[in-house]
């Protein structure tokens, strides 16, 4: 999802706002996004954006989402971080870096564990930007001893927390930050084999 006016609509009386929007993400991204074929992108906002030195530029981004650290089904991950905000572009010709961040990944094979832990979202360059500043409040994971918990909604369908007693895949939907929880059928801690990954995340600009 990808549209604009859900974060940015434009300003009243006809003054302007913003009119346009590209979304980025990985390569393993859902296709709604204008850009997922990449692990990062190089945007100039002159050439690219149409932009001119002093311009403003509206930015929502969202980053990796967490697996849930066991399978007892209290322990959900968290969807990814989230900022939103609008920047000024300084020098139009200074490029910027989009990174999406990547979503969290355990995996087990003949009862070897191993982690890779999910990545921020950044954007450099022209703007710093990185969702290491900003929260998981939306997506929280929520404890209970029974399992029952509820995951955080997220922020328009971006960093979704993992799932309580059903199984929630974060990677189903690459591109929003979902977290995601190992599953109860995994058997004793740690089964022989598993691959929980959750979900990549995005930056969205409006400009």
């Amino acid at each position: 999802m990808s549209n604009f006016s859900d974060f940015f609509p434009a300003a009243a009386g006809g003054g302007g706002g913003f009119t346009k929007s590209n979304s980025y993400s990985t390569a393993r991204a859902l296709a709604s996004f204008t850009y997922n074929n990449a692990a990062s992108y190089t945007v100039n906002p002159a050439t690219d954006l149409g932009l001119a030195d002093g311009a403003s530029i509206g930015y929502f981004i969202c980053g990796g989402g967490t697996v849930g650290p066991t399978n007892n089904h209290s322990y959900t991950g968290y969807g990814g971080r989230i900022i939103q905000g609008i920047g000024t572009i300084t020098n139009a010709s200074t490029d910027l870096v989009l990174t999406p961040g990547v979503g969290e990944n355990q995996v087990c094979v003949n009862n070897s564990f191993s982690s890779t832990p999910m990545t921020e979202s950044t954007i450099t360059g022209g703007l710093t930007l990185s969702t290491a500043d900003g929260s998981r409040q939306a997506g929280f994971r929520t404890s209970t001893g029974d399992g029952n918990g509820t995951p955080g909604s997220g922020v328009n369908g971006y960093g979704t927390g993992g799932g309580g007693r059903g199984y929630n895949d974060g990677a189903e939907a690459h591109g929003f930050g979902g977290g995601t929880r190992q599953s109860s059928n995994t058997g004793s801690y740690p089964p022989a084999n598993f691959n929980f990954q959750a979900g990549d995340g995005a930056i969205l600009l409006f400009y």
